[in-house]
């Protein structure tokens, strides 16, 4: 999809005669990327966190930004930058989205404009660059992570680094300068600290260096690189060796990975990755989306139809680069290598876990769509002082139709639009995670005093369960401390967050009651449970294990005073309040079938009606609508 090949000159000549001078590619150009920025501005505008995001602000707001954190990474991966980042925003106002969205469309900008400068920097200012940055521009690929906090701040820096690391490179390989090499490991480490998955910047830096800046076979072209940039070879060598061994000693053990793929499994993802996701996306697909709750993204879902004409697309301007241009197809090695890597990552890390349909995703093909773009360009136009590049063998209908790519170009990114505003809708409507953060907000806006609340797991489709103990609610919504606190004991008054957001009393749903003398509605003056000095203990009809567990303990008393409940290896030191009283207690790790009472007040000898053991449970109306917490 890219203009006919030209030798370079001042200007060249479009469809309908126009003259395109380079300063109207670049016009031409420009307009293109502030059309884009000006639609993720939109799409941006109306996302909040979700999801991994908010695994990021449970880790942050509950640890802080460690050394841990930083050196050590989180759930396998290694992000100083992101985290710090993160931390910057989360101390301006951890739920004030504009901050996130500035900085995304910063780091989308940036990306933009490094496409600009490498198409112009290794094929001039021609008609020929704009094919493939509109590619770039308007592919629905790079949407879904430039939406989401968490996957776009580790790979928006790669895309860009993508562009402006290949920038630098190919300076240095024109040049041998080693100034070059040097800026080029710079920008390679600063997308680094952002994500650990820019390290795969290596693969598009050595195919540069191998297809087009020596000859021969393989071995020739490898000897010819090292002995003609040695210097930068060494100094590749250092960085790209380094941060693998960094990854690995410090990174990869926090990793909690899915599980990885049979050979069945890896089928499965490849067909996914390639034929349902990358192929339609790159060719402006994949045009619906379907969203399941509980998913970190809209997964693509193109349509058997679709697919096919998007392989058949590809195959068929494949063939064609082929037939009329002569080392041209080298250029989708840049392409494959990491399509390759991608589908490993996934089918290893990822699908055991979630099932091969996570290849749909979009967030984990992020990356894809830069190199396609630059492998669209090395395939279609010569590499400006390059060794060895592309040479025309006969004129195509197509590639050498100016007024053919155009109206080429224009239907992809016009599909490709269509593709990113339907996800963009969907992402909108699918907005779980800032409604359940406001219904909670609101819930506590006339709260004076901090409610006693019951812990536990925030909705599964806003955090998974395998992120325990970051899917808590007391540290998800740890901003919110001054109106919550999480006690291990309380008397009388219990709360939860129901998977709405909204703050309800709680109960215990009982598992496990304490038998024989039991009375619901205890008496001062005849009493079977009476607690004294000497300890008390109450049987249950059955046992439990694991922490968590509510106890709850019906009491009346007279006179204030401390006691001591025992629950397995753990005891807990409470106050005692003269009347009817529930008191509700939190226990911890370990099995129990009894429950132990011990007064430690002299002459304060309350009376034990019964006891429940479970798990907490929301009832009644949401505090917001049934008056108050009293």
């Amino acid at each position: 999809m890219s203009l006919p090949h030209s030798p370079p000159r001042e200007a060249a000549t479009v469809a309908g005669g126009m003259s395109a001078t380079p300063g109207k590619v670049v016009a031409a150009a420009l307009a293109m990327i502030v059309a884009q920025l000006a639609f993720r501005a939109w799409a941006v505008s109306g996302a909040w966190y979700r999801f991994d995001d908010a695994n990021f602000m449970s880790k942050l707001m509950s640890d802080g930004l460690s050394a841990d954190l930083i050196f050590h990474g989180f759930a396998g991966h290694l992000m100083p930058g992101a985290f710090a980042l993160t931390a910057y925003n989360f101390g301006l106002d951890p739920y004030q989205w504009a901050y996130p969205a500035i900085e995304l469309m910063v780091l989308q900008a940036l990306a933009d404009l490094g496409a600009l400068v490498f198409l112009c920097s290794a094929f001039g200012r021609r008609p020929g660059i704009l094919p493939p940055l509109a590619l770039f521009l308007f592919s629905s690929i790079s949407l879904p992570a430039f939406l989401s906090w968490g996957p776009g701040i580790t790979q928006l820096p790669f895309l860009a680094a993508i562009f402006w690391g290949g920038w630098a490179h190919l300076n240095y390989l024109r040049t041998r300068r080693f100034g070059w090499a040097l800026l080029t490991m710079l920008i390679t480490l600063s997308a680094i600290a952002f994500g650990e998955k820019a390290m795969l910047l290596f693969w598009p830096y050595a195919v540069l260096a191998l297809g087009w800046f020596a000859t021969g076979d393989i071995l020739t072209r490898m000897r010819t690189i090292v002995v003609r940039y040695l210097p930068g070879v060494l100094l590749y060598g250092v960085v790209s060796i380094g941060s693998a061994a960094a990854y690995l000693v410090l990174g990869a053990g926090s990793s909690k990975a899915s599980g990885s793929s049979g050979a069945d499994g890896f089928a499965q993802v490849t067909q996914r990755f390639l034929f349902d996701s990358w192929a339609p996306g790159a060719v402006g697909g994949p045009l619906r989306w379907t969203w399941l709750e509980g998913n970190s993204s809209g997964w693509a879902e193109p349509g058997a139809v679709v697919s096919v004409l998007a392989v058949a697309v590809l195959a068929l301007l494949t063939y064609e680069v082929g037939r009329t241009r002569s080392r041209a197809l080298r250029a989708w090695w840049l392409v494959g290598g990491i399509l390759v890597i991608d589908i490993g990552l996934i089918a290893g890390i990822r699908a055991g876990g979630v099932g091969p349909d996570i290849a749909l995703s979009f967030r984990y093909l992020t990356d894809t769509i830069a190199v396609t773009a630059m492998a669209l360009a090395l395939a279609t136009l010569s590499l400006r002082g390059a060794v060895e590049t592309l040479a025309p063998t006969r004129t195509s209908p197509f590639l050498d139709a100016p007024r053919k790519v155009a109206i080429a170009t224009a239907v992809v990114a016009g599909l490709g639009l269509f593709s990113s505003y339907s996800y963009a809708e969907g992402w909108h409507d699918d907005d779980n995670t800032r409604r359940y953060v406001d219904t909670v907000r609101g819930d506590l806006a006339g709260v004076d005093e901090p409610l006693p609340m019951a812990d536990g797991p925030v909705p599964s489709w806003m955090i998974w369960g395998a992120s325990h103990p970051y899917n808590q609610v007391s540290r998800v919504l740890r901003p919110l401390s001054e109106k919550m606190t999480f006690p291990q004991v309380s008397t009388d008054h219990l709360y939860m967050v129901d998977d709405e957001g909204h703050i309800r009393p709680a109960a215990v749903d009982p598992d496990r009651r304490s038998v024989g003398a039991v009375d619901p509605t205890p008496n001062l003056d005849q009493c079977a449970l009476r607690v004294r000095q000497t300890p008390l203990s109450v049987s249950l009809d059955g046992g439990v294990d694991g922490a968590g567990w509510w106890i709850r303990v019906a009491y009346v008393a007279g006179d204030a005073g401390r006691m001591r409940v025992t629950a397995g290896d753990h005891s807990y030191d409470v106050d005692v309040e003269p009347g009817f009283r529930s008191l509700y207690v939190r226990t911890g790790e370990g099995r129990f079938d009894t429950v132990g009472f011990q007064s430690l007040t002299p002459g304060s000898r309350p009376c034990v009606g019964g006891v429940e053991v479970g798990k907490a449970a929301p009832f009644g109306d949401p505090i917001s609508t049934s008056g108050g917490t009293g």
